[in-house]
Parts: C-alpha cells; structure tokens; sequence
C-alpha cells in the first residue's frame, strides 16, 4: 500500500530518547509531504501546545491529533475542542495527592498545572532509583515538568481542561491507580488511555486518535485504506483498528505489536521511524 495519509504517535515513534526529532527524520517526513504529496498528521496523548514546542521549524505537520483525540486541527483551523468535567478534574487530582500518584493538569490553552503542597511529594518520587520498565524519554519529560513547566498554584480553576496525565515509577501502583479511576466511571462519562507502563490519562468517552484522524480524513476526502499509522503504545491502537496499514515500533509492548501489520526492525532510541520510512 502506498499510503496518502500517515499519521504518527510523538512519544517512543517521532521522538528520540531527549524528546526531540532528529534532523534527519524532519528533512524525510518533509520530503514525504512534498515530494510523494502524503500528508502528514502528528497523533499524540500530548496537547497541541506540547507538541508544537518540540517541533523543528522544518517539520509542520498537515493536522495535529492532540490528547488522544480531545483536539483535532487541520492547519490553523480547528475541527474539534472536547473538555473534561470540571467536577472529575478536581475528584481524581485531590485523589491522586492523597495517593501518591504524580498528576499534571492540562488546559486546552495554557500552562498544565498541579497543587502547590503536591510539589515535594513530585520531587522525592522522581529522585527515586529508575526502574527498568521506565523509558528514559517518560523520565526525562517528568523531570523537566516539575522543574520548569509545571505551574504550581494553590487555587486552580478546573474549568476547560483537555487531559490529567497521571504516572507513577511503579507500574503496580499505577494499575492499583487505574482500578481507583474506574470507580469514578460510575458517577463521570469518560475513558482512560495508557502510553506506557507507568502512566494513565483521561478524556471524554468515546475520544481517541482514531476519531481525531476521522476528521481530518473526512476534510481531506481520503478513506482508512489510504492511511498508514505508526505508533508504540496502547493509546494508538484504536488507530491501528482504523487505519489500512499499522506499523509499531521495535520498542512497543508486546500486544501492541501483535495488533499492527508490521513491527519496525529498530526503536525510538536508534531513530527507528526514520529507518523504516527510509527504507519503504
């Protein structure tokens, strides 16, 4: 298959263990787009706004799928802005600091957020010993957040917010987390997504990647058979159901790559996406 349209996952696919993109993958996806005219989506858990501060100037993306779908942009034009429920946000944060669970805040424009007396709690997780189910690049993005992109405040508003990102170094703890968050399912209408081992999001039920990449698609003309997606992790497997051509990465979890019509030979920390578009 020749694909019209791919659309790639950020964290563990575009991006490399520093969490940028190489130079060389930006100067392949861009010849892509120009030379062979595919266009090109960026599908991630992120927001718009994190993922627009990794990118290069050269690489701009045809669409952005942001929050695991609770965003969808075509260009500047936005197609879709879901929130959560204000009354979930404030539940699940305040049960997450009395838990132990590490938590971040996104609004849909804006700097993500956590409570101030939840800051000391944050440092001394993330000075713990690094277990070796954590990836460098999820460590790395937790270190940077509460050293400088987290703000830390003491009267939040939680209105108008798209994710709350949630992570522990301890992947029990996480799903004893999840188990916690189901119970909150019965009282709130939403879904939970995972891109690693350690983490859990929220969003509205029934959001994904997939309904993101719908949108652009359907704007575009273009049907799932001329999409191929990329991605490592259980947050993109509803866009391996949808799309005609799946590829997961060398580093995915084993059900990931068991869903996807192909496994890329190398992973994200060996520049493994630009390998294998290189060589299709």
């Amino acid at each position: 298959m020749k694909p019209k349209v791919i659309a790639l996952d950020m964290d563990g696919t575009v991006l490399d263990a520093s969490n940028q993109v190489s130079p060389r993958l930006a100067e392949l996806l861009s010849k892509w787009q120009t030379d062979h005219e595919v266009r090109l989506i960026l599908a991630s858990g992120r927001t718009k706004q994190e993922i627009e501060d990794v990118l290069p100037e050269t690489l701009q993306p045809d669409g952005i799928v942001s929050a695991n779908g609770m965003g969808s942009y075509l260009g500047n034009t936005t197609l879709a802005e879901h929130t959560l429920d204000a009354e979930l946000v404030e539940r699940v944060i305040q049960a997450a600091g009395a838990e132990g669970i590490y938590y971040e805040v996104h609004p849909l424009h804006g700097e993500r957020f956590s409570l101030k007396k939840d800051q000391a709690l944050f440092q001394e997780m993330l000075a713990q010993k690094q277990p070796n189910t954590l990836h460098d690049n999820e460590l790395l993005a937790r270190q940077e957040a509460v050293k400088k992109d987290i703000q830390w405040t003491s009267t939040p508003s939680f209105e108008g917010h798209v994710k709350v990102y949630f992570f522990s170094m301890s992947p029990e703890k996480i799903n004893d987390w999840k188990r916690r968050l189901e119970k909150e399912a019965v009282n709130f209408s939403f879904s939970t997504s995972s891109s690693s081992l350690h983490n859990v999001e929220i969003m509205n039920a029934g959001v994904s990647k997939a309904t993101g990449i719908q949108m652009l698609l359907q704007k575009w003309n273009m049907t799932p058979n001329q999409l191929m997606v990329v991605g490592d992790s259980e947050n993109d497997l509803p866009m391996f159901q949808y799309a005609g051509r799946a590829v997961a990465m060398q580093n995915a979890e084993p059900h990931v790559k068991q869903a996807a019509d192909e496994v890329t030979t190398h992973g994200y920390k060996e520049d493994g996406l630009f390998r294998f578009l290189k060589e299709f």
